[in-house]
């Protein structure tokens, strides 16, 4: 088993967002991603890789492709594919676990932030 306390991926930074490793593997990568209000992550892709992520605290909004979406503590969200993903704008202090499979190629996208 390898098991994690997301907790300790739970920080904040006032000049940027971040994200903090939570696992990685040849399938999969999983972080957390936090915002402050007032900071946004742009519309991208992730190659062919599936997004999936859940909210674990705040509020703010999520872009899938051209639809926007209200997003809050327990909200799950999925794009597919090629599908581009983006967090417009944050209300409140914002952590969302994020799920990508097949773990993409770039390893851009295993890098953490902050």
């Amino acid at each position: 088993m390898n098991y994690r306390n997301t907790e300790s991926s739970i920080v904040f930074n006032d000049n940027q967002f971040t994200k903090k490793i939570v696992f990685e593997d040849e399938n999969v990568l999983s972080f957390v991603l936090n915002f402050k209000p007032g900071q946004s992550l742009p519309n991208h892709q992730h190659e062919n890789s599936d997004l999936i992520f859940i909210v674990i605290q705040g509020k703010g909004e999520v872009q899938v492709g051209e639809e926007v979406q209200k997003i809050q503590k327990g909200s799950a969200v999925l794009a597919k594919g090629k599908e581009s993903f983006g967090i417009p704008s944050v209300e409140e202090d914002l952590s969302i676990f994020v799920t990508l499979t097949p773990k993409p190629n770039n390893t851009k996208f295993a890098q953490e932030i902050g």
